[in-house]
């Protein structure tokens, strides 16, 4: 059983002011740093791959995961999983190859840009995962499915990607499509994700107020 992580940080943050989402801070810590640490807390074992630049690691946390980039740069977060997936079938490990990978193989999938996400609902995704053989996510707050926290069967990640081709600038959604992802429930701050200053601010609210 192995636990592979993808956190896709190749956006352009227009949205916001073109700084990098995944390395603005939040209490002394960054985005991205947040989201690997709770990856490590649920398995500190997970092979995690970076889709997109590693700014916001520190230079111990770059050294723990692999790096790769989607081509071209900015095709979309699709490419995003497409190339890390590619990278990890070509890296030396076994787990990820479409032939050896087992029913309880789980693939995150995570966007950059949620710093709230718990080992708790990570854990959640993945123990649906396992026992229904289908990709889990949980809802937002608009009570849609949230696809870039979600967990799948590894092998079943690898069939979609190639069923699909071309990622190139694609959706997200595409790799559900004609599949019945399992709803995992969870309160819909915690897959908060942040484009503009005033989600920012909502979710550095949320945060000051748990600390």
């Amino acid at each position: 059983m192995s636990i592979t992580a993808i956190i896709l940080s190749g956006g352009r943050s227009n949205r916001f002011g073109g700084v990098h989402k995944p390395a603005v801070e939040l209490g002394g810590i960054t985005v991205i740093s947040r989201i690997l640490r709770t990856v490590r807390t649920v398995d500190p074992d997970a092979e995690v791959w970076v889709a997109g630049p590693g700014d916001g690691l520190s230079a111990t946390e770059q050294e723990s995961v692999h790096s790769v980039r989607e081509e071209p740069a900015f095709a979309g977060p699709l490419a995003g999983i497409a190339a890390a997936s590619a990278a990890a079938r070509a890296h030396d490990d076994a787990s990820y190859a479409l032939e050896s990978a087992t029913s309880a193989d789980v693939t995150l999938v995570l966007a950059a840009d949620m710093p709230l996400i718990t080992a708790d609902h990570l854990g959640d995704l993945i123990e649906a995962c396992r026992r229904t053989g289908f990709p889990a996510a949980g809802t937002d707050d608009r009570g849609k499915t949230q696809f870039l926290c979600a967990a799948w069967p590894t092998g079943l990640l690898i069939s979609r990607l190639d069923a699909i081709g071309d990622p190139t600038n694609g959706a997200v959604k595409w790799l559900f499509s004609g599949l019945d992802p399992t709803l995992v429930d969870v309160d819909p701050g915690i897959v908060a994700d942040f484009d503009t200053a005033a989600a920012f601010d909502r979710i550095r609210t949320r945060i000051d107020k748990d600390s």
